[in-house]
């Protein structure tokens, strides 16, 4: 973990060093740009890693599907499909499987389109649906939220900038909610603020994305808070950028624990993911 940690620490100084790279962050402009989330693309991805990193080793696996394109009115649009599966070794639940099983469905659709503002180029809507419900045990069974989507004008051309805030309702596990634990439904809202700070004309970038989400659940639980921050490192396998590798590492923290907020290890995950742009 130590040693995780000082390569995270390490990929932040070399996205501080990067700032002043070229004036142009990729070209040619149509090639797949992966860091550029109101790009239109169409891609297939798969992804191993492990979750509870250095406490369960969690094996899991992500397969997303992505299409985009745009309509008369300018207009872009794209939309995501991800299918997800997880062991869950070293639970408290004694009846839950450590066998690879499917754990999470997560639709996203995002439409966007050109504005006249300096500082805000363009704007749009994100909508996007989990179902959990098929896990082991979840405390909730399926989450909702809609939101506001802006590409951000940043001081550097290399330095891409993407806050997306949206409201969301959720609706809990029932058998939970017969006992009190949590309420039959759940309110709140999620902020995301994604970054691509590109190192190479060929599209070479890290991403750092912090994520946060306040989620009123109810009864015994109360309102979760949780902050998820994503440092990843991307790059083109092909020369044609239309194969890219991406190695993710991310970290949890929330007030679910006897102490208040704080850092979930049992939630810390590393990844590797591999894309196909069509």
């Amino acid at each position: 973990m130590a040693a995780l940690k000082k390569l995270s620490l390490a990929c932040a100084l070399v996205f501080a060093s990067s700032v002043s790279y070229a004036d142009d962050h990729i070209e040619p402009v149509d090639a797949p740009d992966p860091g550029d989330h109101t790009k239109v693309s169409t891609v297939m991805s798969a992804t191993y890693g492990k979750q509870s990193l250095g406490e369960n080793d969690n094996d899991f696996i992500q397969f997303l599907g992505q299409a985009s394109g745009s309509k008369a009115n300018g207009n872009l649009f794209l939309g995501q499909l991800t299918l997800e599966a997880q062991e869950n070794k070293g639970t408290a639940n004694p009846f839950a499987s450590e066998d690879l099983k499917m754990s999470k469905l997560r639709a996203r659709y995002f439409e966007v389109s050109h504005t006249n503002w300096e500082n805000a180029p363009m704007m749009g809507i994100s909508l996007d649906y989990i179902e959990t419900s098929f896990a082991e045990d979840p405390i909730s069974d399926r989450l909702f939220a809609v939101g506001g989507l802006v590409r951000m004008t940043t001081p550097f051309k290399n330095w891409l900038s993407f806050p997306i805030l949206a409201v969301a309702v959720g609706q809990n596990n029932g058998d939970y909610a017969d006992v009190g634990v949590v309420d039959d439904y759940a309110y709140g809202f999620q902020f995301n603020f994604l970054n691509s700070i590109y190192l190479s004309e060929n599209g070479t970038h890290i991403q750092f994305n912090p994520q946060f989400s306040s989620i009123e659940m109810g009864g015994m639980l109360g309102t979760v808070n949780t902050l998820q921050l994503d440092t990843a490192f991307q790059m083109p396998l092909s020369e044609n950028r239309k194969h890219w590798g991406k190695l993710t590492y991310t970290e949890y923290f929330d007030n679910t624990g006897d102490s208040g907020f704080g850092h979930n290890k049992n939630n810390t995950e590393l990844k590797f993911t591999y894309s196909y742009y069509l």
